[in-house]
């Protein structure tokens, strides 16, 4: 195996699916980018209270990065900043009636996307997969 190769796919796979993913998105007119969409979905998955750390652990960025990203979502009414009911130093993240839609028609359509992606993989391929993203992400502790 070529030093990079596994690297590079992996980085290319992300990038298609980002792209894919954006692409669907606007033609679905939800207009939200895939990382917003992912931002809404681990909101709206999560019944208790999200605040920006714990989005920041589950994206894997930069603290700066993710303000910018709330920034915007907040400024396009997407999610609201509010006081957390059991700490009052800190800040909760909330959806918007505007961003729960948006949620229910992502969630509908993963479904579908899901269904897309696994068509001519077959089951045993599927576990394969699954069994090599498990290690790569194990192998991610050692970096």
């Amino acid at each position: 195996m070529q030093d990079n190769l596994l690297t590079l796919k992996i980085k290319t796979l992300n990038l298609n699916l980002l792209r894919a993913l954006g692409a669907r998105y606007k033609k679905l007119n939800l207009g939200v980018t895939p990382v917003q969409g992912r931002i809404i979905m681990f909101i709206y998955d999560h019944q208790e209270e999200i605040c920006q750390k714990d989005i920041e652990q589950m994206i894997a960025c930069k603290k700066s990065t993710l303000s910018t990203i709330l920034n915007n979502m907040e400024k396009n009414k997407l999610i609201r900043r509010e006081d957390s009911s059991t700490d009052s130093r800190r800040k909760v993240i909330v959806l918007t009636d505007y961003s729960i839609e948006i949620a229910t028609k992502l969630k509908d359509d993963m479904i579908e996307i899901n269904k897309l992606l696994g068509e001519n993989i077959r089951q045993d391929e599927y576990i394969i997969f699954s069994d090599v993203c498990n290690k790569i992400t194990k192998n991610l502790e050692r970096i």
